[in-house]
């Protein structure tokens, strides 16, 4: 009996078991088994199973086109790091003079496919679709202009992406300001503003610097002071603040908080929010590791529900001692309940730099529910060293699937070699199995110009604006093109 001659359930059984790779090469033995590599269910069961950062699927609304060449892509580009010539593209043709915004950091790439650029100091919010050259208005705003914009994107449970943005803006016609929250859908027909809210400026501090985005839950936050400030349920679109500083384990921390000896991190997902505080006196805490000790807390939604307090706050849930350095945070995996033990897991993703060498590392949260007699629960947390790459990492992006799986990208600079592009991919898809780190030197663009000489093939300017999309392996930077000109600059691994 030859292999062909099997009944096709049977095949589909054996097929579920192979690669990407394996499957693209069935393609080649013969025209009956090149048939069956374009059956929808055999990318079905390739997307659940492959262990590769990809959108959220398979869904019944991904055509098979979409899931093969989606997991043919991510394959590639964990093979292309460093061996093949890369192109790079520009997008200059199609760009109008309001690419003069590109001067600063006002702008977000979204999966690699759409360029959202805030008019600074005009009234609307752009985006452009890379793939067909298409240009839109996301967002307008009558009589005001756009002072600040701060954005941050997640899956959304159809497959596509969500941007929300903070944005600032100011009236023309008086010195008022005011704080709204905007939620943009990205899907195939390119993006949509699903709604528009306004943030009381009472709840929102001025140097709102960073913004954490989870399934369902949206932290906003100034991480230079110990107090904490809004945070938002994107179901139900309400805004809820967080309690007042406090401990139980160190009675001495309110009191700290105040006076901003504190440096904060946070965390938003599906189900709390995690804050780490940090001492700034971290220099006289460190340990032979390298870290000091820091304060962990979570918090979720009242657990009675919305109260008539506007907005409502927060509770916190649990909390606990890790030893961490924080300089830089992101959510790895998001948050997974154990239905029959109460326990939660997060995982997410750190670096830090000491002595030109930048460390990365992968830590496992364990929400405990409280003890008898306890009035919150317990917080634990492991650390694995992922790699560490020599240099200082001034830029990274990464990309995270739904189920654990991330890529991503560095810039980094040491002294000896220039700048230099590292890539890596990150497997934490288990909750009880350590995460997996696979690093080597990523891109060698050779034609970026730049505004200082570093003795390397790649050359940069210091603070590079660079997105990136690890499951398509694209690259976007901004580069100085003719008469000093910002245009997009693309780069594609795959």
């Amino acid at each position: 009996m030859t292999l062909t001659s099997l009944p096709h359930d049977a095949l589909y059984r054996v097929l579920c078991f192979l690669s990407v790779r394996e499957i693209i090469c069935l393609r080649l033995v013969c025209k009956d088994l090149r048939d069956l590599t374009f059956h929808t269910a055999i990318w079905h069961d390739a997307y659940k199973h492959a262990k590769l950062p990809r959108p959220l699927g398979p869904l019944d609304s991904q055509s098979r086109e979409f899931l093969e060449t989606t997991l043919v892509k991510s394959t590639q580009v964990g093979v292309k790091w460093n061996k093949q010539a890369l192109t790079i593209t520009s997008k200059a043709t199609w760009f109008e003079p309001e690419w003069s915004a590109l001067q600063g950091d006002h702008w977000e790439v979204v999966a690699g496919l759409w360029l959202v650029i805030p008019h600074i100091s005009g009234p609307d919010i752009l985006c452009y679709d890379l793939e067909r050259g298409l240009r839109q208005v996301v967002y307008h705003v009558d009589g005001a202009q756009i002072l600040s914009f701060k954005s941050a994107t997640c899956e959304a449970t159809d497959g596509g992406c969500i941007m929300y943005a903070i944005v600032m803006e100011s009236a023309r016609s008086s010195a008022s300001f005011s704080h709204k929250l905007l939620s943009v859908r990205f899907s195939s027909d390119g993006p949509l503003l699903e709604f528009c809210m306004v943030i009381p400026g009472d709840v929102i501090g001025m140097g709102m610097s960073q913004l954490s985005a989870g399934k369902r839950l949206l932290c906003m936050s100034d991480h230079l002071t110990g107090t904490l400030n809004l945070a938002v349920d994107t179901r139900t679109r309400v805004l809820y603040r967080f309690p007042p500083p406090s401990s139980v384990i160190d009675p001495t921390f309110a009191t700290s908080c105040t006076q901003e000896t504190y440096l904060k991190r946070l965390i938003a997902t599906e189900t709390h929010i995690l804050a780490m505080f940090t001492p700034l006196t971290i220099v006289s805490q460190l340990d032979e590791g390298g870290n000091c000790r820091a304060i962990i807390q979570a918090f979720a939604l009242p657990s009675a529900g919305i109260d008539s307090t506007s907005p409502p706050t927060l509770q916190l849930t649990h909390e606990g001692h890790c030893y961490l350095d924080i300089e830089r945070v992101s959510l790895l995996c998001d948050s997974m309940t154990n239905a029959g033990t109460g326990q939660t897991q997060i995982k997410f993703l750190t670096h830090c730099m000491r002595l030109n060498l930048t460390k990365y590392f992968a830590h496992r949260v364990t929400l405990s529910p409280p003890l008898s007699g306890q009035e919150l629960g317990n917080i634990s947390l492991s650390t694995e060293h992922l790699f560490s790459v020599p240099g200082y990492a001034n830029t990274m992006k990464f990309t995270t699937s739904f189920d654990g799986h991330a890529r991503g990208i560095c810039v980094l600079h040491n002294e000896r070699d220039g700048t230099e592009f590292y890539g890596f991919t990150i497997d934490a898809s288990s909750t009880d199995k350590p995460c997996s780190g696979i690093v080597g030197p990523g891109v060698d663009i050779k034609e970026v110009e730049a505004t200082e000489s570093f003795p390397s093939s790649l050359r940069m300017t210091w603070n590079v604006k660079l997105a990136f999309d690890g499951n398509l392996g694209r690259i976007c930077y901004r580069k100085r093109a003719q008469e000093g000109r910002n245009v997009l600059a693309i780069v594609d691994l795959a």
